[in-house]
């Protein structure tokens, strides 16, 4: 016999009428979503009781309430992730390391999809996906650390540069051991600290366009690209077409170089815009801007940051990654676009990329 429990991080505010019902509106308090019903008087009755040890002719003879009423109060609560099996966690066919140490992100994930069920799904997917991040720098790096954390347990990093003492200025996580070591090598036992069971192969390498290095992304599902050299535009068309032609995944990071506030994007072949979508866009929208000669040559030092804006754009960026692993029909729906986030105000200049219908890589 089914034994209601209303679950812990939902909140329950009544607000009584006088003909017989109530208004009841549940809190979930990690996401703040909100639930707003009408619910007969006698049937507010039995949410105090649902702590998972009364069945539902328990309900029924200490409230008066029918049993049909209790039944489907009790399956619309269901539905919307309020009521859920008191043991939901323990059932979660996960290892039981893996989901005591994701044990908020899980509670959160039941908040977003309402089942336990799917929560098991989303996580076991998570667990699985094999990721590449091209570039560790302030966002790549900052990206490993969150998306470990998220549960992702299978990485390759790849990066060419020694950590420099300047790096304090853009780099969310910095102390002085880090001076001088590969950026890919310092990171990977950082990795390893967070989740010891985190596999990461690590390569003292840059992107390029050698056979080679598309050879060691064969079995990866998802590439990230941070990789600010020779220019992220050019690094992300050419992971772009890889992606579209062996149908994997693209996340092409924000906060390079000087746009440390921005926000990247997700290419999922044949369903968002590609790399190549992006640059005719940009070529189209740009066509009348020239720019003029700088009387400076070599520009490097003049790209300013705070660590707490590359912290931004790597958060933002697995965001983005967790949406489209929880519901990949409704990240689709406003996939396309990018944003800057302003610091003088606060804002978010958001503008929309559409696919090209005539790409010559992503078009079908």
């Amino acid at each position: 016999m089914k034994k209601p429990y209303l679950r812990d991080g939902v909140d329950v505010y009544i607000d009584s009428s006088t003909n017989d019902l109530s208004y009841v509106t549940f809190v979930f308090l990690s996401t703040r979503k909100r639930i707003e019903i009408k619910v007969k008087d006698v049937l507010l009755k039995t949410l105090p009781l649902m702590n998972g040890e009364n069945s539902i002719y328990d309900l029924q003879n200490k409230t008066g309430a029918s049993v049909d009423e209790i039944i489907k109060f009790v399956e619309y609560l269901e539905s919307n992730g309020i009521v859920v099996p008191k043991d939901w966690f323990d059932q979660l066919e996960l290892d039981k390391d893996y989901k005591e140490l994701l044990e908020k992100q899980i509670y959160f994930l039941l908040d977003i999809s309402n089942s336990p069920h799917l929560v098991s799904k989303i996580q076991q997917r998570i667990k699985n996906t094999s990721i590449a991040i091209v570039g560790v720098g302030s966002i790549g790096s900052w990206m490993l650390f969150e998306l470990i954390q998220m549960g992702f347990e299978k990485f390759k990093i790849f990066d060419f540069k020694e950590i420099q003492e300047d790096s304090i200025a853009r780099h969310a996580f910095f102390d002085s051991s880090m001076i001088g070591r590969e950026k890919s090598d310092f990171y990977k036992d950082i990795a390893i600290q967070i989740n010891p069971k985190v596999t990461i192969e690590e390569y003292s390498l840059s992107l390029t366009t050698d056979p080679s290095f598309l050879n060691k992304l064969s079995d990866i599902d998802l590439i990230i690209n941070c990789a600010d050299e020779p220019y992220i535009g050019y690094t992300s068309i050419f992971l772009s077409r890889y992606v579209i032609d062996k149908r994997k995944l693209l996340f092409v990071a924000g906060g390079f170089d000087a746009h440390l506030g921005c926000l990247g994007e997700m290419i999922v072949p044949y369903k968002t815009p590609c790399s190549d979508c992006y640059n005719e866009y940009f070529r189209e929208s740009l066509k009348g801007w020239k720019p003029s000669p700088h009387p400076v040559k070599d520009r490097i030092k003049g790209f300013g940051g705070l660590p707490s804006l590359s912290a931004y754009s790597a958060s933002t960026g697995c965001l983005a990654i967790l949406r489209y692993f929880i519901d990949e029909l409704a990240f689709l729906k406003t996939a396309g676009g990018r944003g800057e986030f302003k610091f003088d105000d606060y804002s978010i200049d958001t503008f929309e990329v559409l696919r090209n219908p005539n790409c010559e890589v992503c078009s079908e």
